[in-house]
């Protein structure tokens, strides 16, 4: 299941799954984006996402489906977003997206890292 909520120290954290994604599966991806934002319209309070981009690879369709949803629902709805697995061009495709839209997805090494920032001061 790619889309799911996990708990972290008493915190729920949406955790959106597109590791092993390529740009074979940009159908596959979007339709995960779609998902994700279909669920954060459910949410009454902004929440907290993890989104894991292991071994990924993004097309620009990809990117700009998900520039899209992320003015248009992710910034409304997250209070805090982290990913993992962001390296080398990922790294400015993730500044590009954050300039973009209000969202601001903070990279983090290890998924660790990332829950730990998330619940930080929540």
């Amino acid at each position: 299941m790619r889309l799911r909520y996990i708990q972290y120290k008493g915190k729920r954290i949406l955790y959106v799954d597109y590791s092993n994604m390529t740009g074979e599966q940009t159908k596959e991806a979007i339709a995960l984006l779609d998902e994700e934002a279909k669920e954060m319209r459910t949410w009454t309070e902004k929440g907290l996402v993890l989104s894991d981009f292991r071994n990924s690879k993004a097309n620009s369709e990809f990117i700009a489906y998900g520039k899209k949803m992320g003015k248009e629902v992710f910034a409304e709805k997250v209070k805090k977003s982290a990913a993992i697995g962001i390296t080398g061009v990922q790294s400015i495709l993730l500044q590009a997206y954050n300039a973009f839209t209000k969202d601001k997805i903070v990279p983090f090494a290890t998924e660790e890292e990332a829950k730990e920032w998330l619940i930080k001061d929540e």
